[in-house]
């Protein structure tokens, strides 16, 4: 498959079509994502009950406690990929025409050699990320760490840090631009193992050279991103102020079981766009645009 270079407005473009995605099969898309969401967040829950059992019976020491965190979030980063997995292929049928319904997310998980293929490349694309990110901001900012300790521990800690440390804004700067080009490794990563069947190794490459030839699309994504937090922000003070003049006028209770469901929407439509924008990235780069049909993936094995 051949890997292509954008034009840096292309990035305009996906997320144009990706706002537009539902139009076709709304039901499949947003269903789909309402799925993945609850799925996680049912996992989620049943680890923390499971992680406070283990606390109560055992008492475990900080050392135990942590990795048994660790381990709770390995699992729900490994169900998080299979669905990934799961939803660009349902996005995928969607576009293609053909039929799709929620349920579709959870086929990847049928599929063992393709969910163990689209974990390992999650949990190497988190090991990655990570290491590069605490590199930099222990170059930028190497009293960031012990800051934020400092923050955690709250009064009981001593007096609670009042200034940020030096270099705290270049190093969010760059956490949020490492984020954006592993978003772009992941984007083409996850097409390429849902979509075409790739090993892992071979995932990762078509990712980083996908990322490295359209760094001037994935940096007008992020200027959008950026643009679009602010709005938000905007949007969710707004929001707040108007539900707390309500909150007196007809009650707290009401005004939570009318923003509780809008609120779930809004991730909803969310995740949809995130979702959007990798699978139209990963088409684009990927020079899979205009073929109908997705090469079916090798069950046979794993490959690395």
């Amino acid at each position: 498959m051949t890997i292509r270079a954008v034009g840096a407005t292309a990035s305009i473009d996906w997320l144009r079509r990706a706002l537009n995605l539902g139009r076709d099969n709304p039901k499949a898309i947003f269903g789909g994502a309402l799925l993945l969401l609850a799925a996680i967040l049912a996992l989620a829950v049943a680890m923390v009950v499971v992680l406070v059992a283990v606390g109560m019976v055992a008492k475990p020491d900080g050392l135990v406690a942590s990795g048994v965190s660790m381990l709770v979030g390995l699992v729900v980063t490994a169900l998080m990929a299979a669905l990934i997995a799961g939803y660009l292929r349902l996005v995928d049928a969607v576009e293609h025409g053909r039929g799709a319904s929620a349920g579709d997310v959870f086929s990847v998980l049928a599929e063992p050699p393709v969910a163990a293929r689209a974990v390992l490349f999650m949990l190497v694309l988190m090991l990655a990320q990570n290491l590069l990110l605490a590199a930099l901001v222990g170059l930028l900012a190497p009293d960031i760490g012990s800051w934020y300790l400092h923050t955690l521990q709250g009064p009981a800690g001593g007096t609670p840090p009042t200034a940020l440390p030096d270099g705290f804004s270049l190093a969010m700067l760059v956490m949020w631009v490492v984020g954006l080009l592993f978003y772009g490794v992941q984007a083409v990563g996850f097409g390429q193992i849902a979509l075409r069947g790739s090993s892992v190794g071979a995932a990762l490459a078509d990712g980083v050279r996908g990322t490295l030839r359209n760094l001037p699309a994935l940096l007008l994504l992020f200027v959008l991103a950026v643009l679009a937090a602010i709005a938000l922000a905007i949007v969710l003070v707004l929001a707040i102020l108007l539900a707390g003049v309500l909150a007196k006028l007809v009650g707290g209770w009401v005004v939570a079981a009318i923003a509780v469901p809008l609120y779930l929407a809004f991730v909803v439509g969310l995740m949809v766009v995130m979702f959007g924008v990798m699978y139209f990235a990963w088409r684009d780069i990927s020079g899979a645009g205009g073929d109908g049909q997705s090469m079916p993936a090798r069950e046979d094995h794993i490959e690395l």
